[in-house]
């Protein structure tokens, strides 16, 4: 397999775990708004704090992509 073909599958890999990660996050911050008064404090700290790992890894996901991008451009 040609490089410039392994360095698209491997964008569309992450790709594929990035939008995996954003509906994961987004699940998780509805998740807070529909059960913010039921929940207890601790419970919800948790899930904050799972929220904020999950954007960090978005974040590196991101520009793991843009990365990913300027390489498969200089191929």
């Amino acid at each position: 397999m040609p490089k410039i073909d392994e360095v698209k599958e491997f964008i569309g890999f992450l790709k594929a775990i990035f939008i995996l990660m954003i509906v994961i996050d987004t699940s998780l911050i509805a998740w807070i708004f529909k059960n913010f008064e039921n929940e207890s404090l601790g419970r919800l700290y948790i899930v904050v704090f799972i929220i904020f790992i999950l954007c960090l890894v978005i974040a590196m996901l991101f520009s793991k992509i843009l990365e990913e991008i300027k390489r498969l451009k200089d191929l």
